[in-house]
């Protein structure tokens, strides 16, 4: 049975530290897009954070965004799927943010919104230097992010709130326990993403594996995170990064080399020809 699927994250997976596909993974993309395999980009990113390289890359014709909270078809140019937040989630998600005083994101259609002050300096908030080159690249600023965000309660794709690192596990539990019909899960050390009960890369991937007729023996997929794990555990080929958390590492069925180290290429080669 050959793999007809690649599902890949794009932070510290797909991508190298400096948000590139080295030659390597290139070569080796190139070659199952040769094979009629998909390549299927799985991130937390919305749709318009995506790099423009990884959108329109040969052989992507699929790519699930929001943690899986929607699906967008790049051919058609709009979403297929999608899996919103429910009004009473972000009431209480509102609730938490007043209560904390953290810093709000919010998804809407595939646009990333965020409180002003955040846009505007997000190194104040524990961001790299690369990732407060990418906040202000991509967040739309919002003066009140609490009223914007219940104003649009039910367009919401997901909800991050950004925290410091002594806080993340005590939230986790906190978010959990008082957002209700959400899943609660981490992509970077200081950020908390709460989606959809019904949405998680692994139920979203599943769902694609369901429409495109491919079986989970039949797909692939790499990831380094945490809320990575669902969908590396969700198919027969799941392969945690080399710098994955300990977390991924642990759950997934295959481990790779880093993603400075071409692990998603690595993997690729691995298996693609015992699969076939």
């Amino acid at each position: 049975m050959s793999i007809r699927l690649i599902a890949s994250d794009l932070d510290g997976t797909l991508l190298t530290d400096c948000k590139e596909l080295s030659p390597k993974t290139r070569e080796v993309l190139d070659l199952a897009v040769q094979h009629g395999i998909y390549i299927v980009p799985a991130t937390g990113r919305s749709f318009h954070s995506i790099p423009e390289m990884i959108r329109n890359y040969p052989g992507v014709e699929y790519v699930i965004t929001a943690n899986g909270g929607a699906v967008y078809s790049v051919r058609e140019g709009k979403r297929v799927y999608q899996c919103l937040l429910e009004k009473e989630s972000v009431e209480a998600a509102i609730a938490v943010r007043k209560r904390e005083n953290m810093v709000l994101e919010v998804v809407i259609d595939g646009v990333p919104y965020a409180e002003e002050a955040y846009v505007k300096d997000p190194m104040q908030y524990l961001a790299t230097e690369y990732g407060a080159k990418y906040i202000k690249a991509t967040r739309k600023p919002v003066k009140d992010i609490c009223r914007f965000a219940q104003k649009h309660a039910e367009e919401l794709d997901s909800i991050s709130f950004v925290c410091r690192y002594e806080d993340k596990e005590r939230l986790y539990t906190s978010l959990d326990k008082e957002i209700p019909n959400v899943y609660v899960t981490s992509s970077v050390p200081n950020l908390m993403e709460v989606g959809h009960i019904d949405a998680g890369k692994g139920k979203t991937l599943l769902w694609l594996l369901k429409k495109l007729e491919i079986s989970t023996e039949e797909a692939m997929a790499f990831g380094d995170a945490d809320n990575d794990i669902s969908m590396l555990t969700s198919v027969k080929y799941g392969m945690a990064m080399g710098n994955g958390t300990e977390n991924c590492r642990k759950a997934a069925p295959y481990v790779t080399d880093t993603n400075e180290k071409d692990g998603v290429a690595k993997g690729i080669l691995r298996f693609l020809s015992e699969a076939e």
